[in-house]
This record gives structure tokens, sequence and C-alpha cells, in this order.
């Protein structure tokens, strides 16, 4: 309203003021697009219209905020343009809309505040749901869930879920979420053994070797050893789930749901799928 009181004072003489047609007239258009504004503001918000998708549809550019530096989701060719699985993503997504994606360089940090400070319209860059955001941004669905997966060597059918773990040997990195949901089985598990390792790939190589019978480790490490060496399955659902989502600002309700749409319509048409089996693939690592 600061700017409506500038354009007010602007119309106030030096005189003492005396109405005349023109300022009536003034005066009147004035009121009435103040109205017509909120009248248009009000039907908005009963549409769950806003700003940013508008702002996409007309301008034909989805700007999304993205931190390259988290390969293979995303990351920097030699040219220094952004790669990886997330980019992929944005590029369907957009060509759904029949819209551009420009991609904008901001560090993991300063993700959410861009949508905040209008940089970026989404986010998408591997960005974990956080319950603590939601008042401040919206989440879309998750398309990859990175959480703590359990696997076993290919081929093997005897381990099927934690509760089979009982007198076998339970591969883990010290000091990660594996190894705390390790310790917590073991509190219950007659003779599960926990076999400690300095690193998540080292645990995964053990169960390939035969020198553990299982291993728990996040889903991206899973994927990524899968890609290069193979070897390993997982059994079951994540024992700890980390989904990644999209996050749009709060007050952005069909950009929202125009990225649902589009990553329920991904899925079913197969293509997250394939965008997992290219990123995690050995020809495409970063």
């Amino acid at each position: 309203m600061r700017g409506l009181g500038g354009l007010f004072r602007c119309l106030r003489p030096s005189r003492p003021f005396r109405w005349s047609k023109r300022r009536i007239l003034i005066s009147a258009g004035l009121t009435l697009l103040l109205v017509a504004a909120g009248v248009l503001l009000w039907r908005m918000a009963r549409r769950g219209e806003d700003a940013v998708w508008a702002r996409i549809q007309r301008s034909g550019v989805w700007r999304v905020g993205m931190d390259p530096s988290f390969p293979p989701f995303e990351g920097l060719d030699g040219q220094g343009q952004p790669v990886g699985y997330d980019v992929d993503l944005a590029r369907a997504i957009a060509a759904r809309w029949g819209v551009a994606v420009s991609f904008e360089g901001i560090g993991f940090d300063g993700l959410v505040a861009a949508l905040w400070a209008h940089r970026a319209d989404s986010v998408i860059s591997a960005l974990p749901l956080d319950p603590r955001l939601t008042r401040d941004v919206a989440y879309s669905i998750p398309y990859f869930d990175a959480g703590l997966l359990l696997v076993v060597a290919e081929g093997r059918a005897d381990i099927a879920g934690p509760d089979d773990l009982a007198g076998r040997r339970l591969a883990v990195e010290w000091g990660s979420e594996g190894d705390v949901q390790g310790r917590a089985l073991r509190g219950h598990l007659e003779g599960l053994t926990l076999l400690t390792f300095a690193l998540p790939q080292d645990a995964l190589a053990a169960v390939v070797a035969g020198q553990a019978d299982a291993a728990l480790a996040d889903a991206v490490t899973v994927r990524q050893f899968q890609g290069e060496h193979g070897g390993l399955h997982a059994v079951g659902p994540p024992l700890v789930s980390v989904p990644y989502v999209i996050a749009v600002p709060r007050q952005a309700p069909q950009l929202l749901a125009a990225v649902n749409e589009a990553l329920v319509a991904l899925r079913e048409d197969g293509t997250l799928a394939r965008l997992e089996e290219r990123w995690f693939g050995q020809e495409e690592q970063l």
C-alpha cells in the first residue's frame, strides 16, 4: 500500500483541494482498480491459482534451483553444464508442460531460501523431505527413496527381511544409521553378529565376498554399487525412509499440483525407472 499512498499523494494539490470532474473520475478509477484487484485476488485464492505458476506459463521458463555437487543426481559435465538424474527429471517434467528449464546453481544450504527470495520457482536437488519446513515450503510426492536398505547377495532367498537375520552376520558402516539400526536389531535377534566397516561400500563388498550374510546401507550407495559391481539385491522396504522430493513455494498450489501430476505420470510410464537405471549404471557415473 506504500506505492498506492505515493500515487494518492501525487494527486494532492498544494493549494486547497477543490473537486473537479476530472479528479472525481480519477478517484473513482483508482477505487475501481483497487476493488478489481481485490476481487481478482479473492478469485485466485478460491481457484487455487498462484503467481509462480502464472509466470511460468507466461514466460515459458521454469527456474529450478539445484546444487550440482551430488552425483549421480546432479553434477557438471566437462563444459560446466548440469547433468544427472535430477536434471533429466526436471527436463522430463518441463517437457510435459511445454516449457523450458533454467537451472539456477545454488549452494545446498541456500536452496530453500532461494524459493523465499524468488530466485527459483522450485528446488530439485536430491532434497530430503524436512517436516520442520512444511510451514515455509510445500513438498511434492517422493520421486526417490534414499533410505536404509537391507541387501543380500544375488540369488540368496533365505533372508527376506530383518527378522531373518537371527544367527547371521550383518555388515554396516561404523557410526552410520545402518550401525544404529543394526545395534537395535542385535538387541532382539539372537545370534546376530554385527560387522563394522569404515565405508558403506566395504560393507557391501563383504556381502558379495561371502564375509557377511547381509548389509545395511543407504539406497544411493546401494544403487551405485549395483551399477559398478553388481552382485547384490535389496530385500523388503527401507528400514528407514528418506524420501527425495521437489520443493515449491507455499503460495504455489497450482505449481505443486502440476509437479505431482507429472511425477505420477512419469512413474506410471516408466520414466523414473529408466532414469534410475541410466544414472546408476556404469556408463553414466559422474
